[in-house]
């Protein structure tokens, strides 16, 4: 293990010999006075406060009967529509069945075209038929009937399509794909298309060529298919009715019988009071109030929504009609996070968030939410700059011939390799805490220091409050595991390919194409590729850290991801010893 360090000492005290150690420096420098001059987060949302001269103003303003947003009217009534919409939204469930309606619709249409299974020509064909036996004195005599089939098969293609439309606003009692639904549409749509608007000018001959072609160009067994295959849900009423008691029930109980009687207590007390500590009391008194009933009634939305998914697997969420921007990881990371506050009763605003790209963890940013903003530019230029370094390491030496005269010495293959990597690791680490303590002074001293602890989501399920300078560690870790992860991929590349400037290239392509694909695709093919899984960090209670970390993809956790990025790199570096063991490094 000496050796080892050794090695790695002798090839760390390399790297500051080299010119380019003062570009990353100077980049590293403009980086972070550019990072501060463009930092402008937004900032959660500001507690309720209420504005005036007294108490007993502000008592008056909170109970008044006006049109106003944020006094205990439109509280309750806020709860209440909330509560309302759920009800309208189970009873459309489960007494409206919307899959039937559909499924009528689109049988309706069936009559008009040929079936193979019973020989049946359908009503366009027997029409077409008949109408070619008549004479042209016949066909005009009964001209209008032909006619009105012709329009009573786009008025029901017009009823199928005007429904489809209708049903993508609404909560529907079955699960429809997105694709089905496109596909259902547009076949229907080309049938409707294919109809003239008038008739005035048809005569026998163009009914049967128009007939002809409906019949022998569209049918709807496509969409016939798609609706058989749709599959209706049920909510069960136990379920149900648990998360209206404890949300709706108990939230209503409880914000009359506890959070509205500290506020007339208070007021009571204070009536007369302009002191600035009893405004602001009765003013925390009140954001209690109104954050209680919003915390509840966030929580009863998000799990009716979950109730309603029970059965599809979170990567066919997105592709569902009415679902299409739901994520059952955030609807969870919410919930978990809203009954801890009240079960406990306490509010958010008595902790900083998890800390996340250009957002504040507080009603104003402060040095942990710039330090991470501006790691999120620094560590760019320094895995780029890691990379070149661990190519240049390897590649670089043995062209240069400096590989060999090492290897003459008392160094096995192994302890050389892990010299270097070791070196490589201790500069990029050193680099990320260098960065982070310059981006933490800058960012202390232009926003100042939260000692809040931090209320923390772990993988959307488990609640943990923590210091800030805690959660700041672990987002230093997230970082190196990039970092080995990168090193470890720059090592294994320029041992296959014997080529520094290659290696390098297609290193830092591939870590451009993980900053492209961050914040751009969400999809759960990226489940399959290393990309999804890079970013540890988001799994701490923010979904999305920021441009360089990806959403959190359908079915993915912490642990999928850490065994991901960890096999990774474990793999690279087990097929890199054994390629520099077994090559000639002459």
């Amino acid at each position: 293990m000496r050796k080892v360090f050794s090695l790695a000492k002798a090839e760390f005290n390399k790297i500051f010999y080299r010119p380019s150690i003062f570009i990353l420096t100077t980049l590293l420098i403009i980086a972070i006075i550019a990072t501060s001059l463009i930092y402008t987060p937004t900032t959660k949302s500001v507690k309720l406060s209420y504005e005036a001269n007294s108490v007993a103003d502000i008592y008056l303003q909170f109970t008044s009967t006006s049109q106003n947003a944020t006094n205990k009217l439109s509280i309750d009534k806020s709860l209440t529509d909330a509560y309302n919409q759920i009800i309208s939204q189970y009873d459309s469930i489960t007494k409206d069945d919307k899959l039937k309606t559909l499924t009528d619709k689109t049988l309706s249409l069936k009559k008009y075209f040929p079936n193979s299974i019973d020989g049946t020509k359908g009503l366009i064909q027997d029409e077409v038929l008949k109408i070619s036996t008549y004479t042209d004195s016949e066909f005009n005599n009964n001209k209008n009937t032909t006619i009105n089939l012709f329009e009573d098969f786009k008025s029901d293609l017009s009823d199928l399509m005007n429904y489809l439309a209708k049903i993508q606003s609404e909560i529907l009692n079955f699960y429809f794909y997105k694709t089905d639904y496109d596909k259902m549409y547009d076949s229907i749509n080309k049938i409707y298309n294919a109809l003239p608007n008038k008739y005035d000018q048809y005569d026998r001959n163009s009914f049967i060529s128009l007939g002809n072609a409906i019949s022998t160009n569209y049918n709807v067994d496509d969409a016939l298919k798609i609706v058989a295959s749709l599959k209706t849900f049920t909510i069960s009423q136990e379920d149900f009715n648990a998360i209206i008691e404890t949300y709706y029930t108990n939230a209503l109980e409880k914000l009359e019988n506890v959070y509205f009687p500290q506020i007339v207590e208070f007021y009571n007390e204070k009536t007369n009071s302009k002191e600035d500590i009893d405004k602001a009391q009765i003013n925390e008194y009140i954001a209690n109030y109104y954050s209680y009933a919003q915390m509840n009634k966030s929580v009863m939305q998000n799990k009716f929504t979950l109730l309603r998914l029970s059965d599809i697997k979170d990567t066919e969420i997105e592709g569902l009609i009415g679902y299409t921007e739901v994520s059952r990881y955030k609807l969870n990371e919410e919930i978990t996070i809203y009954d801890y506050l009240i079960e406990n009763q306490t509010f958010d605003y008595n902790y900083l968030s998890s800390f996340n790209f250009n957002s504040a963890s507080s009603y104003s940013p402060n040095a942990f939410d710039y330090t991470v903003y501006s790691m999120q530019i620094l560590i760019i230029l320094i895995i780029v700059f890691t990379i070149f370094y661990a190519c240049s390491s390897i590649a670089g030496d043995q062209n240069n011939g400096t590989m060999k005269m090492i290897a003459i010495r008392a160094y096995t293959r192994n302890k050389l390799f892990a010299g270097k990597y070791l070196s490589c690791l201790i500069f990029g680490v050193m680099l990320i805490i260098i960065a982070m303590i310059a981006s933490f002074v800058v960012g202390a001293v232009s926003y100042g220091v939260s000692f809040s602890n931090c209320l923390v989501v772990f993988n959307s399920s488990t609640i943990i409050t923590i210091s800030p300078f805690v959660m700041l560690f672990m987002y230093f870790l997230s970082l190196v595991v990039n970092l080995l992860f990168y090193i470890s991929l720059a090592m294994f590349l320029c041992l296959i390919l014997k080529s520094n400037a290659l290696s390098v290239f297609i290193s830092t392509l591939f870590y451009a194409t993980q900053i492209v694909l961050c914040g751009v695709i969400s999809s759960a093919w990226l489940n399959y590729t290393p990309f999804g899984h890079f970013d540890l960090f988001k799994y701490f209670g923010n979904s999305k850290t920021g441009f360089l970390s990806m959403n959190i993809l359908p079915d993915a956790n912490f642990i999928t991801s850490a065994i991901v990025i960890g096999s990774l790199i474990v793999l690279l570096n087990i097929i890199s010893h054994f390629i520099f063991k077994h090559r000639d490094i002459a």
